[in-house]
């Protein structure tokens, strides 16, 4: 039986795996630079998206004021006249004069009429209360305009003793002058006129 002979080592053979993990020269970690971080997000210059937003929201309180305005404007002579129709039927009960009172009532709703419809202030006769009752926008003729005060509106300024009830007169007055709403055609007819006169 012949005995094994070893194989013999080659010194020159290394194995790459048993090498040493430093035979590389150490990286030097001085000379590493520093983290560059990505630049901070400014508010300013704003998206675009953000100045459409800007620019409704700038439109929108512009256009609200405007209506504001012009709503109050368009009211600011209704309630005058309601108001002066009230101290003219507080001074009826007073002296009881009822030709002062159906005078004052019919110059009270011309005064209206100045601004909101300009074309009807020369108007007289039944054609004044045909005007009143056409303007009337929420009740027809029936439920507001009697025979009695048509007759004390287009005929009863002329004579005098005009028979008429002073307190329907002003509930009807009263009436036409709070449901009546201009159309936006003669407010705007009206406000380029005073423009112009201007």
């Amino acid at each position: 039986m012949q005995a094994s002979i070893p194989n013999s080592v080659n010194p020159n053979s290394v194995n790459p795996i048993s090498a040493s993990p430093n035979s590389s020269p150490a990286a030097d970690l001085s000379q590493l630079k520093d983290i560059h971080l990505p630049e901070a997000i400014h508010d300013w210059p704003i998206a675009f998206g953000w100045w459409i937003l800007l620019i409704l929201i700038v439109v929108s309180i512009t256009a609200g004021i405007y209506l504001l305005l012009r709503y109050k404007a368009n009211t600011a002579n209704k309630k005058a006249a309601l108001k002066v129709l009230e101290q003219q039927f507080a001074q009826y009960k007073v002296d009881q004069d009822a030709q002062s009172f159906l005078l004052g009532t019919n110059q009270t709703l011309k005064r209206y009429c100045l601004k909101a419809y300009p074309q009807a202030v020369s108007l007289s006769g039944t054609s004044w209360t045909d005007f009143l009752i056409q303007h009337y926008k929420k009740h027809s003729k029936a439920d507001t305009f009697s025979e009695e005060i048509i007759n004390a509106l287009s005929q009863g300024l002329y004579q005098p003793n005009c028979q008429f009830d002073a307190h329907t007169l002003y509930k009807t007055s009263t009436a036409w002058l709070k449901n009546n709403k201009p159309d936006a055609k003669v407010n705007a007819d009206n406000a380029s006129k005073g423009h112009s006169n201007d």
